[in-house]
């Protein structure tokens, strides 16, 4: 669970949502042009609570993503990149910027600025999500945009992030939100731990802030064998007005060979209310270099967004995918 930095994909594959087949372009002795990107398509269906159930053919995320590297001298590499959505299904005519990132990598760890990954979700969440689509409810973090982000380097195992988003509102004061995580890499297995104060979550579309209370997590990672892994999470949601959220789940995923078996419980208890358990499985197939096919299917209670503002909540959801990268 080593942080690899966006670097480290410009030089390996070309993007962290490229593939190894991205094109690079050298354009001086020290400066690497890359090209790549990914088509995500996906059948769902979608049993919802309120009984509108849905079955539909969608893009889920498809982008091109554009990026560059330059050795700046003295061991310290700048790097960018800047990612742009599109529908491959041509139902909309729409190519929008998701994201971008400025970041800078030496001995002294790993500097970035822009849309980088919540540095909570990256050790906490993703430690019990290898769904491309199927995931279990989780507890809600700051926006991933704004942010400056430190990596430490790898130091005998031990590692941590530091990241603060600063936002501004109209006609409110800018808020920022503080987030942290470290984690011991002992080979076999690994321990995180995290923590997000929330402080500039957005709410909904309104140009407004959340009240909210911070976010705690715990994590913990073990290779098994060399194809089993096992992994678990705890996180705590807390809340100003009591409703306070508890996620404990567990997920293990096996390497058969040819692509992976995987699948993830979770105990879900919110404060006043009834605990539910949500459960979800999936494999994939990596038909050709870069091509991977996968099937999910989940019996949960996750909320279903447009853009930030939740519109519902499935109750089992279906999938069959595609990606392709590129």
């Amino acid at each position: 669970m080593k942080h690899a930095s966006r670097l480290a994909f410009l030089a390996a594959a070309g993007m962290a949502t490229a593939g190894a087949q991205a094109a690079e372009f050298e354009v001086t002795e020290d400066t690497t042009l890359i090209l790549g990107g990914e088509v995500v398509l996906n059948y769902l269906y979608e049993k919802r609570a309120n009984g509108n159930d849905d079955t539909k053919f969608v893009d889920d995320g498809s982008k091109v993503v554009i990026g560059g590297e330059r050795d700046l001298g003295n061991g310290i590499t700048a790097y960018a990149e800047a990612e742009f959505e599109y529908n491959t299904l041509g139902n909309s005519d729409d190519v929008k910027r998701d994201g971008s990132v400025l970041g800078f990598v030496g001995e002294f760890g790993e500097f970035a600025v822009g849309a980088s990954d919540n540095v909570f979700e990256d050790l906490i969440s993703d430690a019990v999500d290898p769904f491309e689509n199927a995931s279990l409810e989780g507890a809600s973090l700051t926006n991933e945009d704004s942010m400056i982000t430190y990596y430490s380097p790898d130091m005998d195992g031990f590692s941590f992030r530091l990241q603060g988003r600063h936002k501004n509102r109209d006609n409110q004061s800018a808020k920022v939100s503080l987030i942290a995580a470290a984690e011991y890499d002992f080979g076999p297995f690994a321990l995180a731990a995290a923590f997000d104060s929330r402080g500039s979550e957005n709410a909904g579309t309104s140009d407004n802030f959340k009240s909210q209370d911070h976010v705690v997590g715990v994590a913990a990672t073990a290779q098994l064998t060399d194809r089993l892994e096992a992994s678990a999470r705890f996180a705590q949601e807390n809340d100003q007005a009591g409703n306070d959220k508890d996620f404990t789940a567990i997920a293990v995923v096996y390497d058969y060979g040819a692509g992976d078996l995987y699948g993830a419980a979770q105990n879900y208890k919110p404060t006043g209310g009834s605990n539910s358990t949500q459960v979800a499985a999936g494999i994939n197939y990596e038909i050709a270099d870069d091509i991977l096919i996968f099937a999910e299917y989940g019996d949960l209670d996750r909320k279903l967004t447009n853009g930030d503002v939740e519109v519902d909540d499935t109750d089992k959801l279906g999938v069959a995918g595609l990606i392709y990268e590129f």
